[in-house]
């Protein structure tokens, strides 16, 4: 009976969700940070050579890998004078851990499944990366783009829209700019944090996610969930923004040093190949070279008879008739 009751009390602890982080203004976060950091950030180009363009993004916890395809034709539709932007995402198996099986980012359905959630994300990429996409280029045209959530450590949609627009970039879509995308938790007492953590966003009394186009000065999404007083709403949005443009300096430098890797090696290989052109026409050269020289090497001629001589080219004497 005892033994039975420690299991019971050990199974209690082990289901027992972990005590959510205090939002309160002058406690130290969970991880560290300042009110207004953004968790260490990852972020690769060309991961996947065989799609259109694809990109690889951690923020803290969170990765997330997209692809683009396109643009193709849209089979089966009348003529669009615009293209169209399909936006697809979804989770894997082993995205969540238990404990944070409960929470979801901001403008999803916490209580829904993974499909719902999947689904409202989907709609929210969508809404971020239109206004960035030049659709007038790509008539009759369909753009499609994949993101893969690999693991969600929290603030999962920032980290998909920055992923997808990197992506873009990434597959040569004509674009405005780059879209940019933070989030910012606030509790009970109006305390605001930039980039919230998964255990952040359980705690949080509201969230809110902004991303920005600031090639055109536009924020292409706003999405607010949850209550909060009108002050710590201002100071979350001027916080989101303020990732918002921290991130897109780092997503510009992510493709320009991409960029510039690709062209060194595109130079190294016309410098190799230039090299090499000239060592061919240097042997092609010296093999011209050869027989001019032996035409111009005067050849041996065989020796011809002159009329009525010999061999050595000597007349013969003709004998005098006698009489």
């Amino acid at each position: 009976m005892a033994d039975r009751r420690e299991v019971f009390r050990v199974l209690r602890l082990v289901r027992e969700p972990k005590p959510l982080p205090s939002l309160a203004a002058g406690e130290a976060r969970d991880d560290g940070r300042d009110d207004e950091e953004v968790r260490p950030l990852v972020m690769r180009t060309g991961v996947l050579p065989k799609a259109t363009g694809s990109a690889y993004l951690e923020l803290g916890e969170t990765k997330v890998l997209c692809t683009v395809s396109g643009p193709q034709q849209a089979d089966g539709e009348e003529f669009l004078s615009l293209g169209r932007l399909e936006c697809t995402v979804k989770f894997t198996a082993f995205a969540r851990s238990h404990d944070a099986a409960g929470s979801s980012s901001a403008g999803t359905d916490r209580n829904g499944s993974a499909d719902v959630e999947a689904s409202s994300l989907s709609g929210y990429l969508t809404s971020a990366l239109s206004g960035s996409v030049r659709m007038d280029q790509y008539p009759k045209s369909v753009i499609i783009v994949n993101v893969m959530v690999l693991q969600d450590g929290g603030s999962v949609l920032p980290a998909v829209v920055c992923c997808a627009s990197l992506a873009l970039g990434h597959a040569a879509i004509e674009l405005y700019g780059l879209v940019a995308c933070c989030s910012c938790a606030m509790g009970e007492g109006g305390r605001a944090v930039t980039d919230a953590s998964s255990s952040e966003e359980r705690g949080a009394a509201s969230m809110l996610v902004a991303s920005i186009i600031p090639e055109l000065s536009h924020v292409s999404l706003f999405h607010h969930d949850g209550r909060a007083p009108f002050e710590a709403m201002t100071d979350g949005l001027r916080r989101a923004l303020e990732g918002c443009t921290r991130l897109h300096e780092r997503m510009k430098s992510a493709l320009t040093d991409e960029s510039d890797a690709a062209s060194g090696s595109e130079k190294k290989k016309r410098r190799r190949s230039s090299v090499s052109d000239s060592a061919a026409a240097a042997a092609e050269g010296a093999t011209a070279v050869q027989p001019a020289a032996e035409e111009a090497t005067p050849a041996a001629k065989p020796a011809t008879l002159a009329a009525g001589g010999t061999p050595n080219g000597k007349a013969k004497k003709k004998k005098k008739s006698s009489g």
